[in-house]
Parts: C-alpha cells; structure tokens; sequence
C-alpha cells in the first residue's frame, strides 16, 4: 500500500504542476486538483533507473480490436476475447473455434521442464495450424523454445524474468508480452515494462484461480483505462460469465475479456465463445 500511495501522490503533485501559473520568476505554487485521472500524470516504475520509459524498448504492439485504423493496420490486433485454458487439449479444441485469436495457455501443477515444454510445444502445433496466437503464462522459456506468439507473466514472475534474462530473450525474439496488474503500484511497474497489453483482475469474485487480491468492480477497470495509455490495450480477467457482465466490464472500458469457466464449463464451447465476442462488440 505504501509504493500505492508513493504512485498516486506523484501522479498527483505531476498534475498540479502542470496546472500551475508562474506568479514571479521561479515556477508557479501546486495546484490542488483531483484523484488522479490521466495516464499524462501517472508514473512509471523504470527497470533501468538510468532511463526513461520512452528509452525503454516496447514489446511487440498490439491494437484494441474495437478501434483498428490506417495506421495500425502493420500491427496484430488483440482479440475481444482472451481464453484461458490449462492443457493442450483444450487449446487444440478451442484453437477451432470460429472467431477465436488469442488462447493463453496456463499450465497447472507440473514442474518437469521436459513435460511443460512438450506440452507448449503441442499447442503452439495447434495454433499454427489454426492460425491462432498462443501466449504461454509464466514458462517463457518454453514459450521462447516452441516460437509462441507471446507470454503472459504476473508481477513476480516478471520479476524472475528479468532476474534471468528473459525480457531480453523475449525482445530478441520479437515476442509479445502480457502482464498482470492488481494495485497502482503493479501498473506503474508494468507501464514501465512498456508490454504489449496490461490486465486487471479479478474483475468480480473469481474460483479459477486463487488470489490476494479482492474483486476490482467495475470502477478499478475505468480507472486503469484513464490511467492507460489510450493505445495500451486493457484486459479484464475474473468473474465474467455472461454477456451482460462482458457488456459492462467493455463499457468500463475493457477491450477484451480473459475467460476460463465461461467456456470451459459451457455445454455448447462454441456458442460460448461467440456470445461473449457479441457481448465484446
């Protein structure tokens, strides 16, 4: 909570200055303003202290599904959907499914280097096939091996990827890369990763996944869209089921939704996923 409130006071005495009016020679008094509600204020959290953000190299830029134009037609666009799977056979099936980008696979209870790295590999075999992007959560080094698109790290995973080379690795091989964020402080921190996206969750009360983290609401999701960049494509995660929870969390300002039991524990996969694609219109 401390490096919390360290990110908001910045992003707020970074507003008040700009607002400020020169009365003599030196620089004009702070202004008071309000909660910070721009991504022009809000820091960022720099892994080289000697350099900037915009001195830090992007990863691979993706554009909002929602808003593509002329000049980002070179870029990959992000998917409105974002389904979360743990086992190659669920990306082989969902890998079919019309209207379907971007599967993340999150790989469960196995620590076998050798097995986790099969099993990325048979998924990425499927992705190819079917033209769909596979992000790898976590096990980047298998993500590097079997030529995935992109992988998804939380915050302390990140920070086992840079103690080990990986971003590196990742940017030489142009690779895309998602990160997770909870609290201001994490946003500043991947804000200065500068990734390709940037998630937020869990949304609502979630059973996929266990978290210290509360739900978010609804308001967390449009605060961290103000804070964005508005070309930082933002991922909601947790919770959303449905299409009126889908339509609300895009209407906070989402462009594109993770889901796991949505359609993992759908009777119909395929209508699933199309509801939700709707929803993300």
């Amino acid at each position: 909570y401390a490096i919390d409130a360290c990110c908001l006071a910045k992003a707020y005495v970074t507003a008040g200055i700009g607002k400020g009016v020169q009365l003599g020679k030196g620089p004009g008094p702070v202004v008071h303003t309000k909660f910070p509600s721009s991504h022009l204020h809000f820091p960022s959290i720099v892994l080289d202290p000697k350099k900037k953000t915009s001195e830090t190299p992007a990863f691979l830029p993706m554009v909002k599904a929602q808003a593509p134009s002329a000049e980002s037609r070179d870029k990959a666009t992000l998917g409105k959907i974002l389904l979360i799977v743990d086992s190659a056979e669920w990306v082989e099936r969902l890998a079919k499914v019309k209207g379907i980008t971007d599967i993340q696979l999150r790989i469960k209870n196995e620590h076998d280097p050798e097995r986790i790295l099969a099993t990325v590999k048979q998924s990425q075999k499927a992705c190819n096939a079917a033209g769909v992007r596979l992000w790898i959560n976590d096990f980047w080094e298998a993500a590097v091996e079997a030529g995935c698109f992109g992988v998804h790290l939380g915050q302390e995973d990140l920070t086992r990827c840079v103690d080990n080379g990986g971003l590196t690795k990742l940017h030489e091989r142009n690779m895309a890369l998602g990160i997770s964020t909870h609290s201001y402080a994490e946003l500043s921190a991947a804000i200065g990763v500068r990734p390709s996206y940037i998630s937020l969750g869990p949304v609502f009360g979630t059973s996929s996944k266990n978290v210290a983290f509360d739900p978010q609401g609804l308001a967390t999701v449009y605060k961290w869209r103000e804070l964005l960049c508005p070309d930082m494509p933002l991922v909601a995660i947790g919770g959303i089921n449905d299409k009126e929870t889908a339509a609300k969390v895009k209407g906070a300002g989402a462009d594109c939704i993770a889901v796991i039991g949505a359609v993992t524990k759908a009777d119909d996969v395929d209508a699933a996923c199309q509801m939700l694609i709707d929803a993300m219109e």
